[in-house]
């Protein structure tokens, strides 16, 4: 794709008015524009100026944004030439792999399989520690969301949201908010791929029934069955990514 830059400002659609906050609208947009034109990594983003007139704020309000998504490694300033989107970086910050996924930008077959190895790590333990400090709310809002999912299940619908709150919830049982904030961080960064897990309605019925496993499991306040649900509920998950990956890695 060609690079967007101030010659093609005419060509490209007027952004929605400011947001009131102007700073974390304003990132919010720049994150849109650069989704909605498919920018790539090496793309070159418009002038500040042009950004400002385009969003209808002053330069300084643009600088600033840029600056955040600079310091997450989003972008980079090359002198005398501009603004651009870069590539993840293996040192890049959770945050801004999270924001690369949000723009559509996909995660190597590396970085699939690494994401795959942290679920495990992450989610097991979880499932231990919410064992041992589960309190009867904890329990009760996995009940919520169990009987959502087997009201989505019935319906045949997509269970993808449903499956990311019933495991933030087993995490947010932990009691351990810096872990619940590590793990929200990575079911937004594999939104897109659960998605696409459970397009297949079949999955979803196995998916809810696992989910019901583990639930029991940290109700009996029993660590040892609740980390065994996880490890088979986890099993057909890597599977399927791992066999996807090996599929591509042959075609290619």
């Amino acid at each position: 794709m060609s690079n967007t830059d101030s010659s093609q400002k005419s060509t490209l659609p007027t952004a929605p008015a400011p947001a009131s906050d102007e700073r974390s609208g304003l990132l919010g947009r720049l994150l849109t524009f650069i989704a909605y034109h498919r920018l790539q990594p090496g793309d070159r983003l418009p002038a500040e100026r042009d950004l400002a007139e385009r969003f209808g704020v002053g330069r300084g309000a643009v600088r600033e944004a840029l600056v955040v998504l600079e310091t997450l490694r989003i972008v980079e300033r090359r002198p005398n030439s501009g603004i651009y989107l870069r590539a993840v970086e293996k040192q890049g910050s959770i945050e801004a792999i999270v924001l690369q996924a949000e723009l559509g930008i996909p995660l190597t077959g590396a970085e699939v399989r690494e994401v795959v190895e942290l679920r495990r790590i992450l989610e097991m333990q979880a499932m231990r520690l919410a064992a041992e400090r589960r309190s009867e709310d904890d329990v009760q809002r996995l009940d919520t969301i169990l009987a959502q999912g087997a009201a989505a299940v019935a319906a045949g619908e997509n269970l993808a949201d449903n499956d990311a709150a019933f495991h933030l919830a087993m995490v947010e049982a932990t009691g351990n908010h810096v872990f619940l904030r590590v793990v929200h961080a990575f079911y937004l960064m594999s939104r897109g791929r659960r998605r696409a897990y459970f397009a297949d309605g079949n999955r979803a019925p196995l998916s809810h029934l696992q989910h019901v496993a583990m639930r029991d499991a940290v109700a009996a306040g029993d660590p040892d069955r609740a980390e065994a649900a996880m490890g088979g509920h986890l099993r057909g998950v890597e599977s399927y990514w791992l066999e996807l990956l090996e599929r591509r890695t042959r075609d290619d």
